[in-house]
């Protein structure tokens, strides 16, 4: 899902998630799996300070999402999400934020799908300021 991380921080991040480490992004994370018992699915939550176009704070946010492709269409991603959302419900938690690229629509599609609504549109912006990082 996120082809530009260097494999091993992503790798670093899930073990200290699975340890239970402090230092993790990540408050919750849950799998699908297909009848063979194969992950098929994934969808992981932080919750943050805050998030465009929400009205509550601390916010939880889904940070990753993802259905293997040949799942699809098969209610694995609203399983997924409903589970993320039952997550929060359950702190107490009346909203729930995520987003995507501008290009990935079929992202875009099943957010829909689930119930979000389209709160904001950003395009971000880098200028390199030449030599390195102290």
């Amino acid at each position: 899902m996120w082809s530009s991380a260097p494999a091993a921080d992503l790798l670093r991040e899930a073990r200290s998630f699975i340890a239970g480490a402090p230092e993790t992004m990540l408050d919750a994370a849950f799998l699908a799996e297909d009848g063979a018992g194969t992950v098929v699915g994934f969808i992981e939550v932080s919750v943050r300070d805050f998030a465009d176009g929400c009205d509550s704070m601390p916010i939880p946010h889904v940070e990753g999402w993802y259905v293997e492709p040949a799942a699809r269409r098969q209610s694995v991603g609203r399983s997924l999400m409903n589970a993320a959302e039952a997550w929060a419900r359950e702190r107490g938690f009346t909203e729930l934020a995520s987003d995507t690229e501008l290009h990935n629509t079929a992202s875009q599609s099943a957010h829909g799908g689930c119930g979000f609504e389209e709160v904001e549109r950003l395009v971000k912006f880098r200028k390199s300021l030449g030599g390195s990082r102290p």
